[in-house]
């Protein structure tokens, strides 16, 4: 595969599931379908569904959904499909029918809105050795606060593969410098020495105030994130349609462009980057595309 890979997308139907936090973003709240996509102006050829934060009890429906659009998103290689992990009870049985869709590849429990003592809780512990044992990837989605309560879990579960959704929400607006983006500094340097972990270079645009605090600090975090973990751990993403419309906005082609000229990367670290990474993380073909 040539071209982009977008490790990040997200589409929704409010009219077919129900997304409640949407309530609160009226630029978000309506369809965002396959159609809509941001496809850099044609550079993607590959992309990842990641689940949308439907309702709990919809996270079947939604991967059956995405599992059965067929020529209505062509690009689409893997699907991060949502579990409860905090749910022992119905977790097997859960997984036993995001296996029997087909391109189901990896899950994402959104950590961001936990309290600390969840990750201490034996309970999501036991759930994310679970997906290690069955092969399925975890997409960490947290805030910067929490990169150090991620690591200690991490620590617990090294065989699994985890991978950093939007290099874990740094503090964009205060910068890099500060007391705050200093230590998102050396959590990161924490957790890419961990070696089954990747890093999501994207989100970043959803996460700063404005533009001014964006164009002003979003180059420190890329280039301090894809200098800890390498081009062969760090995957792009557009994080479709939250960093297109909420923070900094902007389209997925100047992200593309930004990450390559804060990194510089040329020849196969590009390659890595722009879809390498990606390929090999979400076990590349589960969808048919070559």
């Amino acid at each position: 595969m040539t071209g982009i890979v977008d490790a990040h997308a997200h589409v929704w139907d409010t009219t077919r599931l129900s997304y409640p936090w949407l309530a609160d973003f009226e630029a978000l709240d309506r369809p965002r379908l396959p159609a809509d996509l941001d496809r850099a102006d044609g550079q993607v050829t590959g992309a990842v569904f990641i689940q949308a934060g439907c309702a709990p009890e919809q996270g079947l429906a939604e991967a059956r959904w995405i599992a059965g659009l067929g020529d209505e998103w062509p690009e689409l290689i893997a699907i991060v499909a949502a579990a409860d992990l905090l749910d022992p009870d119905a977790l097997e049985a859960h997984l036993d029918a995001l296996d029997a869709l087909g391109g189901v590849v990896g899950i994402r429990h959104l950590l961001q809105g936990e309290s600390p003592a969840v990750f201490s809780d034996p309970v999501l512990l036991e759930g994310l050795r679970l997906l290690a044992a069955r092969g399925l990837t975890f997409d960490a989605c947290i805030t910067h606060s929490q990169l150090t309560d991620l690591i200690d879990l991490l620590d617990q579960v090294p065989e699994l593969d985890v991978v950093l959704d939007h290099l874990g929400k740094p503090p964009v607006d205060a910068g890099i410098a500060t007391e705050a983006g200093r230590a998102w500094a050396q959590g990161i340097t924490r957790l890419a020495a961990r070696p089954a972990t990747t890093v999501k270079v994207s989100g970043l645009s959803a996460e700063a105030s404005g533009t001014e605090a964006f164009e002003a600090n979003a180059d420190a975090f890329i280039e301090h994130a894809v200098t800890a973990f390498g081009a062969s751990r760090a995957m792009l993403g557009s994080d479709w349609p939250v960093s297109r419309y909420l923070g900094a906005g902007g389209t997925f082609a100047d992200w593309i462009d930004r990450v390559h000229r804060v990194t510089g990367a040329t020849g196969s670290e590009r390659e890595q980057l722009d879809r390498g990474t990606a390929l090999r993380f979400y076990r590349s073909t589960t969808l048919g595309h070559e």
